[in-house]
């Protein structure tokens, strides 16, 4: 017999609301992990391709430049193409270039396979934010988003991990070619499930009624920046963009930060190496509590408020972190660790 549908404002079973979780949570977690493994495999990279400090930095930038891009044109595509279509094709794109990257053989190369990468991420966080919130019910919406965001969070401590288990096995410098690759792993599991989704029944539905009436849709796009909505649109725009560049800036830098510390033993880039990544997994692990304790706040707490808390402790974090230095020797790294954990 056929599993009836469950909610009377969303036509799908239970379990294709989970199966869709679970891609889109995977998906999510997918593009956290990649960005953060590259965390760790900077010093290694760095010092296997000879990257100048100044090339560091670009090659770190290449990712996040390419989100955002893959965010703003894609997420448009996606409304033509449609949310399973997209979740298939970028997934391919994201998986090809993960594989190109392990593959690198210059900083140019790395530069511009991080880059397609980045592009692959920016444009799946649209299209399974998209996707979850069109199938899903409209309430508990709130919480399957922050659940799915929650597995985001987990790809943090998770990737360093991975990335430190990786660096057990094989204690060489071209350990980063390994971490890398395996990114490109679980992107491929993942792309075998999506193939047997179906596509959002809102956005087909959608585009039947649109069929036609493009210029009722680019004023539908316009309302978002009329009187009425400009205020909104520009504070959650800014919301966002501030926030990402606190988390990537801090997040993609978080070993070396903690290397500038001189954790380690004093001796080579190999040997600092395991305290390092072990420190990077301490602090990394307080996104993934955060981003747990939301699952449960967030229909509990109006969303602004909810936002407001998180950026008070972020900001709290981050000053705690830029007055460190000033502190007596022997404060700095509890201080500092104390700044992560609060930031994170």
């Amino acid at each position: 017999m056929k599993e009836q549908p469950f909610l009377a404002d969303n036509p799908i079973s239970r379990s294709l609301l989970v199966r869709v979780w679970i891609v889109c949570a995977l998906g999510l977690f997918i593009d956290g992990f990649d960005l953060y493994i590259t965390s760790v495999a900077e010093p290694f990279f760095q010092r296997d391709l000879h990257i100048a400090p100044a090339w560091l930095g670009v090659v770190q930038a290449a990712a996040p430049i390419g989100a955002a891009l893959g965010a703003v044109l894609i997420g448009r595509v996606t409304d033509h193409l449609g949310r399973k279509a997209m979740l298939v094709q970028n997934f391919i794109l994201f998986v090809v270039a993960a594989l190109l990257s392990a593959f690198s053989w210059n900083i140019y190369a790395l530069c511009a396979f991080r880059f397609l990468v980045g592009f692959g991420i920016g444009a799946d966080y649209p299209i399974c934010a998209a996707y979850l919130a069109e199938m899903s019910p409209r309430q508990s919406r709130g919480k399957l988003m922050a659940s799915a965001m929650f597995i985001n969070c987990l790809a943090s401590p998770i990737g360093v991990g991975i990335a430190y288990l990786i660096f057990s096995i094989h204690h060489e410098l071209d350990v980063w070619r390994y971490m890398f690759a395996f990114g490109a792993l679980p992107a491929l599991v993942t792309l075998i499930i999506r193939y047997r989704l179906p596509e959002s029944f809102i956005w087909k539905i959608n585009r039947r009624l649109r069929s036609g009436k493009q210029e009722k849709l680019k004023t539908e796009y316009r309302k978002l920046f009329s009187h009425n909505y400009l205020k909104a649109t520009i504070a959650l725009c800014l919301c966002w963009f501030l926030m990402d560049i606190s988390y990537y800036g801090v997040g993609l830098f978080t070993p070396a930060i903690l290397g500038a510390l001189h954790l380690g033993d004093g001796g080579s880039l190999m040997s600092n190496a395991s305290t390092i990544i072990e420190s990077t997994l301490f602090v990394n692990a307080f996104v993934a509590f955060g981003a747990f304790l939301s699952i449960f706040a967030i229909d509990r707490m109006p969303r602004v408020s909810l936002q407001k808390s998180g950026f008070l402790l972020s900001f709290i974090g981050l000053l705690v972190l830029a007055v460190s230095s000033h502190f007596h020797a022997q404060l700095v790294v509890p201080l500092v660790f104390a700044g992560f954990i609060i930031f994170n």
